[in-house]
Formats: C-alpha cells, sequence, structure tokens
C-alpha cells in the first residue's frame, strides 16, 4: 500500500516521567507538550512530537506511528480486517488515526492531520578536510559539548515470533519494500529484514522497520532509533550522556547495512534507543540485497557487540 510518507512517532510507558525526561533531553529531543501522565518531545525537525512517553506501572514499547500522505490512505485501512475506524487523536494538534496491530499485537497507527511546526535551528554539518579533498582553508570548528541534538526519528526495530509472516504483513497492509533480507544457511531459510517505505523514485531511508526471528519465538520490541548531524554530534553527545550518569549499551561503531554511524543507550526503564548519523538512501526500484546473518554484516567497526544485543 502506498501512500504513506514517513515513520512519525513512538510511544513509551515509564515508571518515572521525571527521570524519563532527564534522559531523554540529555539523549537531545525537547518536551513540546505535556499532560497530567504523557509528555510530548520534539526533535529539531516539523514534527509535532516524535517520542511520546506515558505514565504507567510498567515501562516499555508501547507503538509506533506512521504519517499517511491524505485521510483517503486512513480511510482503504480502516476497511481492511483488524483495523480500527477513522478516530480523533486525543493529543496536542489533535489529528486522524486508524489503529493497526501486527501480526505479534504490536500497536501501529496511521495518522494525519497532525498540524507541523516551526523547525527549531541545528548545528550546520562541519566541513571536513579528506586526504584529497580540502574543503575547510583558513578555519577552524568546535563543535560544543552537549545532548546530541535529534532530527527526527528514523526507524524502529522489533524482535517477531515468526519472521515471514512479520515481513508478509509489513509488505502487503504497510507497502514497505525489503531493502535487505538476513538468511541463516540456507539463502531461503530468512530470519531478519530491513524494510524501507515505497516512495517510489523519491529517496527514502534504507530501512524504516527492522524484523528479526526471536530465538525463543517470543516477540519483543528491539529498539527506536534516531537521527543526529553527524560524527561529531554523536561523540560530543555521547560524552555529555556519560557526564550525566546515564546508561551506555553499544557504540559507537558503523554498521554495515545501512551504514548508519550507530551509539546505543538505555534509559531509567532498560529500554534500549538508539542515536545514527549517515545512513544509506534508496529508492523503490533498487533490488533487495542478502546477506548471511553474522557479526560480520552486524558492524564494520566499534567496540564488540554485547551478547544481550544479540539475544
Amino acid at each position: 500500500m502506498k501512500g504513506i510518507s514517513g515513520i512519525r512517532h513512538v510511544v513509551y510507558g515509564h515508571t518515572d516521567l521525571k527521570a524519563a525526561e532527564r534522559f531523554l533531553v540529555d539523549f537531545g529531543l525537547q518536551p513540546a507538550a505535556r499532560t497530567d501522565n504523557r509528555i510530548y518531545f520534539r526533535g529539531a525537525s516539523s514534527k509535532s512530537y516524535v517520542y511520546v512517553a506515558q505514565l504507567e506501572d510498567t515501562s516499555g514499547f508501547r507503538g509506533l506511528a506512521f504519517e499517511a500522505d491524505s485521510i483517503d490512505v486512513l480511510k482503504r485501512l480502516a476497511d481492511t480486517p483488524g483495523a480500527s475506524k477513522v478516530e480523533p487523536i486525543d493529543a496536542p494538534g489533535g489529528g486522524h488515526r486508524v489503529v493497526l496491530h501486527d501480526p505479534d499485537g504490536f500497536r501501529i497507527e496511521l495518522v494525519h492531520g497532525v498540524p507541523e511546526v516551526e523547525p527549531l535551528p541545528m548545528r550546520e554539518p562541519l566541513l571536513l578536510n579528506y586526504a584529497r579533498a580540502k574543503n575547510r582553508h583558513g578555519g577552524t570548528q568546535r563543535a560544543p559539548l552537549g545532548p546530541a541534538q535529534v532530527l527526527r526519528l528514523g526507524h524502529v526495530a522489533l524482535t517477531v515470533s515468526n519472521f515471514q509472516r512479520s515481513l508478509t504483513w509489513y509488505r502487503e497492509m504497510l507497502g514497505m519494500l525489503p531493502s535487505d533480507i538476513l538468511f541463516d544457511g540456507s539463502k531461503d531459510n530468512h530470519v531478519g529484514g530491513f524494510l524501507r517505505l515505497d516512495r517510489g523514485q523519491e529517496w527514502v531511508d534504507h530501512h524504516t522497520v527492522a524484523l528479526f526471528q526471536s530465538a525463543n519465538s517470543v516477540a519483543k520490541p528491539h529498539h527506536c532509533s534516531f537521527e543526529v548531524q553527524d560524527l561529531d554530534a554523536q561523540a560530543l553527545g555521547n560524552k555529555w550522556m556519560l557526564q550525566q550518569g546515564h546508561r551506555h549499551y553499544w557504540g559507537i561503531g558503523r554498521h554495515v547495512i545501512g551504514s548508519q554511524i550507530f551509539d546505543y543507550w538505555r534509559d531509567p526503564g532498560g529500554n534500549v534507543i538508539e542515536h545514527y548519523a549517515d545512513g544509506d538512501l534508496l529508492k523503490a526500484d533498487i533490488p533487495t540485497g542478502f546477506a548471511q546473518a553474522s557479526l560480520d554484516v552486524l558492524y564494520q567497526w566499534g567496540p564488540q557487540v554485547p551478547q544481550e544485543f544479540l539475544d
């Protein structure tokens, strides 16, 4: 199905909103609105919010939302089995949504009509001098120490109970395209995939949803990921987060599939959240890649991957 312009926001439950806010501000998000039991965080993009933290008895991932091109897209989805009716969104700015659930019960919203806001100022990309391409002459650059300012939500990764079933659902229900498929042993034994949106000849992120077969067939979220300006933002943001006493998880390094420079953290509830920069862009007609699942395709460089990341 076409008509989805991008990923919009994620929702997480938190047992302590004050601790969650402190972490997320240090991570590079900004509070945009709040109610008695929710805080809406934005990045520097024109999206009014990209992360919703809501007060609950337990911490964890509660769902993600995609942006639909029109209300007609919502109406078409509302006619599919298991979908909600088109309903108003009870959140700042309003808008409308349709609620779906994927085969493992993960909540997926398609939203439309949420007003955009004025983008925030963001540091310009650093002008880099390469070995044979000197771009900076007579100047210096000193990126500031502080939170790695988030631009937007980039992707969500999920472990699923049946990869092939989930892959089929995301392709048929949301029209997503497989950018890369991981296999184990034989090429037809698919165990993971990186899916992008179908925007025809528009360039889109290498993946917006990543799906991985659970070793014990128990589905659970893996991480959500937010784009920052560049490697220097990540490195200085990493230093800032460590100085504030937050729990580092894995990074800084560079992935192979998707090429992103990554840095992973755990929030106060134990959820994994990532900074990334420098990801690949693809069009709809670029063919799917296939790779044997192994550490060699997980990262090119960086510290050794934690075992719990693989689990």
